[in-house]
């Protein structure tokens, strides 16, 4: 197959799901200059429904004929394969899909969904958490630190009563900094309004409903320190793969640690993020270099099929 020039995403109207899925297209497109586009499903309707509108031209911004097809969420796994099949297109899959690896010419997978020593395959390339539109250039870090507050899960519970001083803790230790703390649609309603500022610290609220795809991606790029709930898995993610030293806030598991529990000790583990717990003793965030995922997996799909990357 000849270079990569377009792009097509399915998109199961889910954030974190797009999120993921294009991602990978900006780093993609960094390397190629290709375009993409974004094709949302109607995640109500039936499956005839999306794969139509799935393989159909000019479905999104842009006419042209694609070479690849990502998507991520279960409800977009059949759409994706018959666009493919149809458009004769290459796919990649994000997260493990609903059905047989067969269907699909790539699936990227989090590391955290196997139990240890699982490796990649001829269709699989596991991943360190979910991919993310961070970028890979870095710019200056400015003098101002972010909280990202998650909330109940299915992993995870919420106590909220030992969150707050945590927060007020972390922010408190480095009053230098301005910090800017914002919660998510799982946080319990009223948290961040009756949130506590320490004293002497310069804090920015910033709820959810007032901030738009680009913003977290923009805080990320300038904040020299995040500090965000275990439960924020992506968020954590995307703290490191920004280059900002992390710290990771406790949240009360449910049951036996899982496969959230599973990615962010990961993290920890190997230097990249800190646990709450850990800085309290020692008074200082560990920085384990740079992850970037999106970057990795777009490299590898373009040496798989594309003739390679075009990365000045």
């Amino acid at each position: 197959m000849s270079g990569l020039r377009h792009i097509r995403v399915l998109s199961d109207g889910r954030p974190g799901h797009e999120n993921q899925s294009v991602g990978l297209a900006l780093a993609l497109a960094r390397r190629t200059g290709a375009s993409f586009e974004v094709v949302k499903l109607d995640a109500a309707a039936g499956v005839w429904a999306r794969m139509r509108a799935a393989v159909a031209m000019g479905a999104g911004q842009v006419g042209d004929r694609p070479q690849l097809v990502i998507a991520a969420g279960h409800r977009t796994h059949v759409p994706l394969w018959w666009a493919a099949l149809r458009l004769g297109a290459r796919s990649v899959v994000i997260m493990r899909p609903s059905l047989p690896l067969a269907f699909f010419d790539l699936a990227l997978v989090p590391r955290h969904d196997f139990a240890s020593g699982a490796e990649d395959t001829a269709r699989r390339m596991l991943t360190r958490g979910a991919l993310n539109r961070v970028p890979e250039e870095s710019r200056e870090k400015t003098a101002s630190g972010l909280v990202l507050i998650g909330g109940p899960s299915k992993h995870h519970g919420w106590d909220g009563a030992a969150l707050a001083p945590c927060i007020a803790r972390v922010m408190t230790a480095q009053p230098e900094l301005s910090w800017t703390v914002a919660d998510s649609r799982r946080t319990p309603e009223g948290f961040l309004a009756e949130l506590e500022v320490p004293a002497g610290v310069r804090v920015s609220k910033v709820p959810h409903q007032e901030t738009g795809p680009a913003w977290l991606a923009g805080e990320l790029a300038k904040a020299r320190v995040v500090w965000a709930t275990e439960d924020s898995v992506s968020m954590v993610h995307e703290a490191v793969t920004a280059g900002a030293a992390t710290g990771v806030l406790p949240a009360p598991a449910k049951g036996k640690p899982g496969r959230i529990h599973r990615a962010v000790s990961g993290l920890i583990a190997e230097g990249f993020a800190t646990e709450y717990a850990d800085w309290e003793r020692k008074g200082c965030l560990r920085t384990g270099g740079r992850l970037h995922e999106s970057a990795r997996c777009a490299e590898a799909i373009l040496a798989r099929w594309f003739g390679g990357s075009h990365l000045p």
